[in-house]
Order: structure tokens, then C-alpha cells, then sequence
């Protein structure tokens, strides 16, 4: 035996050194390694022992191998391999067994033979001696065939791998860890390699219904169809090599992108060493969207990204946004957009992070769906670097927030990472201007938060409360905007925030707004309004005349989707010397709002002949919670709550009289008395 195992010996060292990462040529090497041992082997006895201590290739390494080949009327074969290295994937106790060996001088063939790794394969080989050529077959599955053939020519001997239905999920165990893992699909196609020194390959693969994901989830594909071909040249260690792979269908995601449709097409060309694998030159092209060109490196040992550049110029932002981010952005406040424009950009990546950009936008619009931002005409040139201070420089023709529109400006950034600073910004807000002082951003990994301060210049209430679609104010509003602050979906303004409108003074403080351009937005704070003209208010909402001076305060105010749902709000007279009078109509109002009495007191008496009347304090609270609102004045009497509380000549008393009244009655009433030539009417 010592003769045969070294012809075998010499047979299985031979360096075979295509696809080292794929199973069925290791599995081939292995089984033809055995194969000619075998043959050399053959001898006119009934039965041969087989021990070997460890055989070791380029491709595998066994220990502990022993077999018995009987012979007789049929000659089988039972193999053990004790441990089976494959590509740094440990096997023990490998079995092969063939219940008929067909044999002679120069071949020896199995055509039913299993190999229990532990799961049994269905495996067929023929070997000849005298040419040195070999088949082997598995079949794994009754669909899937992986077959591979080769041939020595002199000195050089070529492979072909014929793959029918091939699982690509039985590729996972090869695969690093933590990197995208096949769970369906299935490949077909060839694949050829001949040659030891200077050796060449090629191939043509079909990948059908391909379904992938990493342990994070954040990569992940399905029901992928494609068509890839490649070819390739070694040179001493190296691999120079070209490939080319058109998308047929499917679903893509590679956080954060999402790609789908069909027609895109990749092709690369690079080199392959020990080390990692290099992209010299590369473009992708996405089908209604545009290309890019592409350079980088992988290592092999962790498939990351070594580095990379990509590169697009003029891509069309609408289309990219449709066919890439729109799907991945759905149900977030980006997912329902109208774009329109173009851009060029260069982006570098390093280890699997982007490092730097550079970005040229020419009119990039960007529009809600459902009009609650836009942005139209944007321009400009923005570098970014992950660890290096940028400075960028836009123009914006216009745009719109919350239906508010607001005009053109410059915008100066500077960058730094997640990093972005404005200041000294002025930006046309109807009338007014809008100042911002300062603005920033910050945060780390995931976390990212904003803030800025400035103030709002005089500006047209009436053209302001017309944009947002409310009751039309009149007269003007200024304010002061203290430290404005955003983190986790969560506006906050720290500190108190002042208008100036109907000549008096608004605060609102303790501002918080939860998920503002959200399905849900929910607004919670306080309000303290000192010293508002009477006479505006009134005029504004048609409520009739008044005159005089009001001081209101509203705690705990809750509003969801921008209807209240809780406060504790009251309006009284202000401190002062001031004329204080009141019309019928406006006492009629009141009363639609609490009671009958005072209007039909009125209508009964004399007072019907005056047109206004004096008083000496007005007060109204309302308590909502629930969706009813517990009702008060400026004291309790008998019959229920003063509301207007007569002074000088002539003066007239308004009393409330119901304690709870439903929020929405409560409303209704209101609307009816503020509409012209409607009647209250009193429930």
C-alpha cells in the first residue's frame, strides 16, 4: 500500500487553487484525491483495509482517514475521514460509502454514492487513471445539481463547475461572520478555471428569487433576479478580474437605502489578493435615475468596506427620491414628498462609513404633500467632512412652513460632522422678517438635536392668521424667540417666548411640542396675556363692541392634532383707568354663551333704547377637561356667575348661567354669535 497511497498522495497535493471558497470543488478534490488512492489500490484481493494518518491540500486537510473497499460479485466502498478541514470549517466523522464501484485498469466509477456531512448528498464520481480527467456530482435536493468536471492537458489542468438549481444558503457556513446571510435563492450556470501559474477563469451565473439579511437587520434583500458574468486572470498571487450583473427584479434594502425595479446594471473591474479585494473602476447604473462611478476596497476577512468613492453628476433628484428613498422613509415626516432638481455628488466612505461629500445642488425643490414644509429653488455648494470644519453656502428662492410662507435668502453653514452652525440669518416672513441668531446642531450616533435663538419683527397678523387657514386677526405681532430646542421628535422652548398683538402683551411658557409635522402632534404650555385692546379683540371676531382692556391667563394647555383637549383658563378686567363700554350686540353675545337673562332683561325694559352700556369688570373661566367645560365669572350669585358687572349710566349685569356646557356646544355657540345677522340661541 505504500506505493499506491503515494501516487495518490502525490495526486491530491497537487495545488488546484480555483474557487477556494467554493464547496463543491473542495468536496470534488477530495473525493478524486480518494479516488485514485483507490484505483491505484485495486489488487486481486477480496478485501482492502485503508488507513492514512492526514492528507493535506490548498483546498482541504483530513485526519484520520480509513476505509474498506470489498470485493466481489459488486465492489463497495465505506470511507470515514476522522476531522475534514474546509475553509477553516471543522467536520467530524465524514462518511463516504458507494455500493457499487465500477472498476478496471484505468477507471474507477460510483453512480450511487452518499457523502454524510452529517446530512446525506447524493454523490456520483468517475475518475481515469490513464487521463487524469474526473467527474463528480451532487445532488442534493431532486432540482439541484452541482457538477464538476476536469481535465489535465500537459502540464495544465481546467475545471468546469456546472451549477442547476444550486441553494445558495448552502454557501452560509463559508461566509464571515456578521455579514449577510442568503436564506432562499438558488443559482445556475457555469463556471470555468483552468491553468496553475497564470491562470484564467469565467463564468455566467443566473441568480433567481435571492433572499438575504444580517443579524442587525439593517440589510436585507428579497425575491432578487439577476444575470452575472465575469472573467478573470492571476497574476503570482493576484487576481486581476471583470464582472458584470444586470438587475432583473426584486426588492433591495441597504440601510438607508431601497431599491426595486429592474433594468440596473453594475459593472466593475478590480483585483482580487489574499488581503481584500480592489475596485480599480466601476459604474452603476439605475434605471431612471442615473450613474455613478465607483472605486474602492473590501477586505476579505470581514467583507467591510476598506474604502470607497462614489461619484454622480446631474442626478435627478425626483427620481432618486421615488426609486430609492421614498420607500425607505415611509411613515416619517420625508415620506410623502414632491422633488424636483438635480445635483452632482462625491462621497468617500471609509471602513464602512462615509467621511466625507461633496454636494452641488441646482434648483432642488422640495415639497409636503400635505403642506406642511417646502422648500423651492435651492442652490448652492455644501463640503462636508466627517472630522474637518466645512464651510457651505446656499440660496434659497423661498419656501413655506405650516402654510406660513417665507421668502429668499442666503444660508452660510459650517459642517463638522453631524455638526451644522448658522448665524445672522434674516428670512422675509410675510410682511416681517424672521431673525435667526444663532443655529446649531448637535448629537452623537443616532441622537441628533438642534437649537437657535432670534425674534420676529413686526409682521401683519392678518396676513398670518389667513395663511394658517384661522379666524382673521387684526393689528401686528412681534416677538422675542428665547432658546428653541429640538431632540427625539420634541420642539422645547427654554424660556418664555413673547408676542406683541391687540396692543398688548402675549408670554407663553413651558412650550413643548411632541412630533410637530407628525399624524399626532400634541402641544402643551402656558399663556399669560396682559392688557389687550378690547376694542381690537372684539372687532376681529365680530362679537360686537367693547371697549376696555383684558388680562387672560390659560394654564395646562393640552392641544392634540391642534385641537385643545385640556386648560384652565380665565379673562378678566385689567387693573386701570380706561373707558369701559359694551354694545348690545356684544351683551347678547355673552348671554348666548352663558344665559338669556341679560338680553331678554333688555328687551323688556327701557335699556333696549341705548345703544352701548357701562360696566365696571368683565370676567369668564372656563375649565376643560374631558371634553366639558366647567364655566365660572368674576363672583357666584344665586342664579349662577356675573360675567359683566354694570357700572355708570346706564349699566346692565350679564349673568351665566349654565356651570358645565360641552366643549363642542360651547364652540358651536360661539360660531353662531361671531356670524352676522344670526340670532344666539340659547340651549
Amino acid at each position: 500500500m505504500s506505493a499506491s497511497y503515494a501516487t495518490a498522495a502525490t495526486a491530491i497535493s497537487r495545488r488546484e487553487s480555483f474557487l477556494p471558497d467554493c464547496q463543491a470543488s473542495r468536496y470534488a478534490s477530495l473525493i478524486v484525491g480518494i479516488a485514485g488512492l483507490l484505483n491505484t489500490a485495486v489488487v486481486s484481493a477480496q478485501e482492502i483495509g485503508l488507513t492514512i494518518g492526514r492528507i493535506e491540500t490548498p483546498a482541504f486537510s483530513a485526519d484520520n482517514i480509513s476505509g474498506i473497499l470489498r470485493f466481489g460479485r459488486v465492489t463497495t466502498l465505506d470511507l470515514t475521514i476522522g476531522e475534514l478541514s474546509l475553509g477553516g470549517n471543522l467536520l467530524r466523522k465524514v462518511r463516504l460509502t458507494c455500493p457499487d464501484v465500477r472498476h478496471d485498469q484505468e477507471q474507477l466509477a460510483c453512480a450511487d454514492g452518499a457523502l454524510e456531512l452529517p446530512a446525506k448528498v447524493p454523490v456520483a464520481f468517475v475518475y481515469s487513471s490513464k487521463s487524469k480527467s474526473f467527474s463528480v456530482s451532487f445532488t442534493p435536493a431532486n432540482d439541484e445539481e452541482w457538477r464538476v468536471q476536469s481535465e489535465l492537458r500537459g502540464s495544465v489542468r481546467s475545471f468546469v463547475l456546472t451549477v442547476t438549481n444550486g441553494s445558495v444558503s448552502r454557501f452560509n457556513a463559508w461566509l464571515p461572520k456578521g455579514t449577510v446571510l442568503p436564506r432562499a435563492g438558488s443559482i445556475t450556470g457555469k463556471v470555468a478555471y483552468s491553468g496553475e501559474t497564470g491562470a484564467k477563469a469565467n463564468g455566467q451565473l443566473t441568480i433567481s428569487d435571492l433572499a438575504f439579511s444580517d443579524p442587525s437587520g439593517l440589510h436585507a434583500g428579497e425575491k432578487i433576479s439577476a444575470a452575472v458574468d465575469f472573467d478573470a486572470e492571476q497574476r503570482r498571487n493576484e487576481w486581476s478580474w471583470r464582472s458584470h450583473v444586470e438587475w432583473k427584479s426584486g426588492e433591495l434594502f441597504w440601510q438607508p437605502l431601497f431599491m426595486t425595479g429592474n433594468g440596473h446594471t453594475l459593472t466593475v473591474a478590480g483585483t482580487l489578493d489574499p488581503r481584500g479585494v480592489t475596485i480599480d473602476r466601476g459604474q452603476l447604473a439605475l434605471a431612471g435615475v442615473g450613474e455613478f462611478t465607483i472605486e474602492g476596497s473590501i477586505e476579505r476577512a470581514t467583507a467591510k468596506i476598506e474604502r470607497a468613492t462614489l461619484k454622480s453628476v446631474n442626478l435627478d433628484m425626483a427620481a432618486l427620491y421615488s426609486n430609492l428613498l421614498k420607500p425607505a422613509l415611509h411613515g416619517t415626516v420625508l415620506g410623502n414628498l414632491r422633488v424636483a432638481g438635480h445635483a452632482d455628488i462625491d462621497l468617500m466612505l471609509a471602513h464602512g462609513e462615509a467621511v466625507a461629500a461633496d454636494v452641488v445642488i441646482k434648483r432642488l425643490s422640495i415639497e409636503d404633500n400635505e403642506r406642511r414644509f417646502a422648500l423651492f429653488g435651492l442652490d448652492g455648494t455644501v463640503p462636508w467632512h466627517r472630522d474637518e470644519l466645512k464651510a457651505a453656502r446656499l440660496r434659497l428662492e423661498g419656501g413655506e412652513v405650516l402654510r406660513i410662507p417665507f421668502g429668499g435668502f442666503d444660508l452660510p453653514l459650517e459642517t463638522r460632522g453631524i455638526r451644522v452652525r448658522t448665524h445672522d440669518l434674516r428670512i422675509p416672513l410675510l410682511d416681517g422678517t424672521l431673525t435667526v441668531a444663532d443655529f446649531a446642531t448637535s448629537g452623537e450616533g443616532e441622537t441628533w438635536r438642534w437649537r437657535f435663538t432670534g425674534g420676529v419683527t413686526p409682521l401683519s397678523m392678518e396676513q398670518l392668521t389667513t395663511a394658517l387657514g384661522v379666524t382673521v386677526l387684526h393689528g401686528t405681532l412681534a416677538a422675542e424667540i428665547p432658546t428653541v430646542s429640538y431632540q427625539q421628535s420634541t420642539l422645547k422652548v427654554d424660556g418664555s417666548l413673547l408676542f406683541k398683538v391687540f396692543d398688548g402683551a402675549v408670554t407663553a411658557r413651558n412650550l413643548v411640542l411632541e412630533n410637530p409635522f407628525g399624524l399626532v402632534p400634541r402641544l402643551t404650555g402656558d399663556l399669560d396675556m396682559r392688557n389687550l385692546e378690547l376694542d381690537l379683540v372684539t372687532r376681529t371676531f365680530s362679537f360686537g363692541t367693547m371697549t376696555g382692556r383684558i388680562d387672560a391667563d390659560v394654564k395646562g394647555l393640552e392641544l392634540v392634532r391642534w385641537q385643545p383637549v385640556r386648560f384652565d383658563a380665565r379673562v378678566a378686567s385689567s387693573a386701570g383707568a380706561y373707558p369701559r363700554r359694551i354694545s348690545q350686540a356684544a351683551v347678547q353675545n355673552i348671554s348666548a354663551l352663558g344665559g338669556a337673562g341679560a338680553a331678554a332683561a333688555i328687551q323688556r325694559s327701557f335699556l333696549g333704547f341705548f345703544e352701548t352700556f357701562g360696566y365696571s369688570q368683565i370676567g369668564l373661566s372656563c375649565k376643560l377637561d374631558g371634553g366639558i367645560c366647567e364655566m365660572g365669572g368674576i363672583e357666584n350669585v344665586p342664579q349662577g356667575y356675573v360675567i359683566v358687572k354694570g357700572g355708570g349710566i346706564p349699566s346692565i349685569n350679564v349673568l351665566g348661567y349654565n356651570r358645565k356646557v360641552g366643549w363642542d356646544e360651547l364652540i358651536d355657540r360661539l360660531k353662531r354669535v361671531t356670524q352676522s345677522n344670526v340670532h344666539p340661541i340659547v340651549k
